[in-house]
């Protein structure tokens, strides 16, 4: 099953695969699913297959438990939803994962179906929101943003290119930084020379 926004597209990590097949045998019908022997094998599947809307993953795994994996999956996709399967005896981790902010829910092994599903569900339904705020406020401001440049760019040519470059630089930064929503701070550099249009092309010049 698939959907063209990737809302139902699931990702389950674990070490064991007869886990990892139970959970795929479960989940295929309702969801898109992608499976992982590992955190770093799942962090190999985000980068080539995703973005995920939802992240499931085991919490006792060698090298890369789930806490410290999926603390990783927020900082690379921090609108992915992450879930969390535990043991009773993992639950204090799990909690700390929790109040860190790591993920969006734990759920205890053995799982119920149901419970499974419907955490899923929601989980999905999170994702679902998050993007579409996220979409409707990017087209927003970047359809005002973009009335207010092309007015910059007819009045101030001088300005307009400033703020081209200034966006430039910006953009090689947060890239190298890694900083999350990006756009926002490309959008405030076309803003910047905003200011510019009362003053006259002469003293641009000279400033510039």
């Amino acid at each position: 099953m698939s959907d063209a926004n990737g809302c139902r597209r699931v990702l389950c990590v674990d070490d064991e695969a007869n886990v990892l097949a139970g959970l795929e045998r479960t989940l295929y019908e309702h969801f898109d699913v992608f499976t992982a022997g590992g955190g770093a094998a799942g962090l190999e599947v985000l980068e080539s297959d995703g973005p995920f809307a939802v992240v499931v993953s085991d919490m006792r795994m060698p090298e890369m438990d789930g806490a410290a994996f999926l603390s990783q999956v927020r900082s690379t996709y921090p609108h992915t939803v992450r879930i969390l399967l535990t043991g009773q005896t993992e639950l204090d981790s799990a909690i700390a994962a929790v109040n860190e902010g790591n993920i969006f829910r734990f759920l205890c092994k053995p799982c119920p179906q149901e419970t499974l599903l419907h955490s899923l569900e929601t989980a999905a339904e999170q994702y679902r929101l998050i993007t579409a705020e996220r979409d409707l406020l990017e087209n927003t401001l970047k359809g005002s943003i973009k009335v207010l440049t092309e007015i910059l760019s007819l009045t101030s040519p001088i300005a307009f290119s400033r703020a081209g470059q200034v966006k430039a630089y910006v953009t090689h930064m947060a890239q190298r930084l890694g900083v999350e929503d990006q756009w926002q701070y490309e959008m405030a550099a076309m803003l910047a020379q905003l200011g510019c249009i009362t003053l006259p092309s002469e003293i641009l010049g000279k400033v510039y």
